[in-house]
């Protein structure tokens, strides 16, 4: 029997059921694979690493030239398999192209956080530059942006006088938790950890360029939190070729919204914030505790200016 065999013709119904019990197979397969050994492997070339906070979690962020071929197809299936099951990759291209991850990209930055067991809950990456050669940000012949292209936007011309080139600019990519972790410590723990270990593994590259797309609540609000003021492209109509993995993410009622910010120059004061919660009471109010000391610290220098203007 050969693969068309499974393959249902265009507009039979049991297309839409293929695609749906190869989302629930794939899903269930990565959920199921753990990876104790990724923090070892990854050893002291790791760019970051937040543990023995008390809730069980360890978090590394890595480049891929320091794992082997099995821990990025890790990496990589849980991305498609995360995204697939919230219906922002398309399990139909999954299917028919019979992937199990998603295809490597220029990700240089990868965050990963562990459980106990070895089992990833949660992600997110940075993504570089296409270009061979470090281009002026204003540069009309440098590479765009995945999110660029997507919202037919361009997010780099408006910090060109900054001294900044394309290899000081990522593209904050698929930041996400595991669908099945319940609500409890571990679900509002996770995208924590990760902002913590992402922003330690950031730090020594100084004040680089962050863009990427983001609803009102996802990473927009985080990064606010920690100090960024974003630029914001609002209006945009963001499309993508159905060849796209990602095309269905853009279907949705309220699409994401781009955005580019420089890191802000104080962002290890709000990692140092971030860590001081994670690691104090784990009670039911401590995340709202942390953004009440981040909102202050975000409000600080503002403080400052005025007294300074009143004196």
């Amino acid at each position: 029997m050969t693969t068309s065999d499974l393959i249902a013709p265009a507009g039979d119904s049991r297309n839409g059921d293929l695609d749906t019990e190869y989302a629930r197979a794939l899903v269930a397969l990565h959920r199921s694979l753990r990876f104790p050994d990724l923090p070892s492997t990854v050893g002291a070339k790791a760019l970051s690493r937040i543990e023995g906070l008390g809730d069980g979690l360890t978090t590394i962020g890595f480049s891929s030239d320091t794992v082997d071929q099995r821990h990025l197809q890790a990496v990589f299936g849980f991305r498609l398999a995360e995204f697939v099951d919230l219906s922002l990759m398309s399990s139909q291209l999954a299917r028919t192209t019979a992937l199990l991850a998603e295809p490597p990209d220029a990700t240089v930055v990868h965050t990963v956080v562990l459980d106990a067991d070895g089992r990833i809950l949660g992600y997110v990456g940075l993504l570089g530059t296409r270009d061979v050669l470090p281009r002026r940000l204003d540069d009309p012949g440098r590479s765009r942006f995945p999110v660029e292209g997507a919202h037919d936007v361009d997010l780099l011309s408006p910090f060109a006088g900054g001294g900044l080139t394309t290899r000081e600019v990522f593209e904050i990519k698929r930041f996400v938790r595991a669908g099945d972790v319940p609500p409890g410590p571990a679900h509002e723990r996770v995208p924590w950890h990760l902002i913590l270990a992402l922003g330690r593994s950031v730090l020594p590259m100084g004040r680089p360029l962050m863009i990427g797309d983001s609803r009102a609540n996802g990473a927009l609000r985080h990064l606010r939190l920690i100090g960024f003021d974003p630029l914001v492209v609002a209006g945009t109509k963001p499309e993508l070729p159905r060849t796209s993995l990602m095309w269905s993410s853009y279907l949705l009622p309220v699409p994401a919204i781009p955005f580019a910010g420089v890191v802000p120059a104080n962002l290890a004061a709000y990692l140092d914030t971030i860590e001081q919660g994670l690691a104090a009471e784990h009670d039911e109010n401590w995340q709202r505790r942390l953004i009440a000391r981040l909102s202050a610290l975000r409000r600080a220098p503002n403080a400052e200016r005025a007294e300074g203007k009143t004196e």
